[in-house]
């Protein structure tokens, strides 16, 4: 048996076969239960989660009985036990491990963590993301945040999986999904900066120049900053032309280190003219460019 949640409330047979649970209150009854899985859930708490905004008949607990019978007709029991457990005043569904889908993704997401092979893990996260079908829970107002933990899981996921991408040569392919990630939440400064360096590291100059100015623009646009560190040096390393290895990575923070000296040196003068303390001349240092002392 399993249970899809990552989209339209979805059961299914061992051999993949539909199950019908019915629409409306007996299928809002079964999603309650299984963002709850193996837990009691009140039935006060189940007659708020599936009438929602609705005004509350007189007879909720005897229909709410009613939809318990027609899921435990529907859903076959597992060997443990009934599917659908009850005391009098509460409810719970058994589930069993692999059958929750959302389970399921966290289960692949940490395997791929703890792999060391990384095509290994990125063959896991691809099977975690094809277990997402649409809005968690159908997007149900009162799963909220189990909707949001399973968005935030799918998150995490991609950039994983974006991660792989870039630091085995994919650069194409990790340039996709972090293309995808700043359409869904364009204020997110690490998607861009995926984004940003797949492009150029994968031969495409102009359009990492270009998916910078779209994150400049929005941020500006939006929270009224400029881009954080981050997403600069990796503005920089396309003006530079660094190629993915050790020597542009070194040349990064090299030029990190020193642009932050400066500022650091700007801010100390400026705090010495408020306090009236003077500071003495710096020596002149050559300054090597391409190696060679300027």
């Amino acid at each position: 048996m399993s249970f899809g949640v990552l989209g339209p409330l979805e059961v299914r047979e061992p051999g993949g076969a539909e199950v019908r649970v019915g629409t409306g209150k007996p299928a809002a009854l079964l999603s309650a239960l299984l963002v709850h899985a193996n837990a009691w859930v009140s039935v006060d708490e189940l007659i708020a989660m599936i009438w929602q905004e609705q005004d509350v008949p007189p007879s909720a607990e005897r229909n709410l009985k009613t939809y318990v019978w027609r899921l435990r007709r529907a859903l076959p029991a597992p060997a443990a036990g009934p599917r659908i457990e009850s005391t009098a005043r509460a409810y719970r569904i058994r589930v069993d491990p692999g059958e929750l889908d959302v389970d399921e993704a966290q289960r692949l997401f940490e395997a791929a963590g703890r792999t060391g092979d990384p095509e290994a893990a990125a063959g896991l996260l691809t099977e975690a993301l094809r277990l997402w079908r649409g809005r968690p829970y159908g997007g149900t107002g009162w799963a909220a945040p189990a909707v949001g933990f399973a968005e935030q899981l799918h998150r995490r996921i991609r950039n994983r999986l974006a991660d792989l991408y870039a630091g085995t040569g994919r650069h194409d392919e990790a340039a996709v999904l972090a293309r995808a990630l700043v359409t869904e939440d364009p204020l997110r400064e690490d998607s861009w900066t995926r984004l940003v360096l797949a492009l150029h590291h994968g031969g495409r100059r102009a359009e990492a120049l270009e998916a910078f100015e779209s994150a400049r623009a929005v941020l500006l646009a939006e929270l009224g900053v400029e881009p954080g560190p981050a997403l600069a040096a990796a503005h920089r390393r396309v003006l530079r032309g660094d190629r993915p290895g050790g020597a542009p990575g070194d040349l990064a923070r090299i030029e990190d280190l020193l642009v932050g000296a400066v500022r650091a040196i700007e801010t100390a003068v400026r705090l010495a003219d408020r306090i009236g303390v003077t500071v003495p001349a710096l020596p002149a240092l050559p300054v090597a460019v391409g190696g060679v002392p300027a």
